[in-house]
């Protein structure tokens, strides 16, 4: 059994969830491999101070904490509805501007495109694809001629 293995399923041995046949591997495991069993020690060790903590809270004597979810949940969804209400609906003004966004972003796209060019971006662009285009040329070339002709 790998370490790894060993500390994801400490959890559920020290809680004894486990089956005997995976106890057994787990204990003989921690037997032989010191960190494991210091990694184990020390799940024990949370697990106690856990406990006594649950413990401490529902010890005789201490307030009952009231149970505020459904008064927390019911106010979120009073203000969702009240930011809905608020939040700007749609309008035929709003869609008429649409287009000059879209032009605007054909403008902009335009402009990029030439400064890229008077960059040298795009120098050996059209050398690059007449290259790839003969090779492409060549290698359909070279398959059609191994193809054997049609009857």
């Amino acid at each position: 059994m790998k370490c790894a293995t060993v500390q994801e399923w400490m959890p559920h041995y020290i809680d004894g969830q486990l089956s005997p046949d995976m106890e057994l591997q787990l204990r003989l495991h921690t037997d032989s491999c010191p960190e494991c069993a210091q990694w184990l020690e020390e799940a024990r060790e949370l697990a106690a101070i856990w406990n006594e903590e649950d413990s401490a809270w529902a010890a005789p004597g201490l307030p009952d904490f009231p149970d505020l979810t459904d008064s927390v949940m019911s106010e979120i969804e009073r203000l969702e509805n009240g930011r809905k209400e608020r939040s700007i609906q749609p309008t035929a003004a709003r869609r008429r501007t649409a287009p000059r966004t879209s032009w605007m972003h054909y403008c902009l796209a335009v402009g990029l495109t030439l400064v890229l060019v008077q960059l040298g971006i795009f120098e050996n662009l059209a050398y690059g694809i007449s290259e790839i285009n003969g090779h492409m040329s060549s290698s359909v070339g070279a398959w059609l001629s191994n193809t054997p002709a049609d009857k």
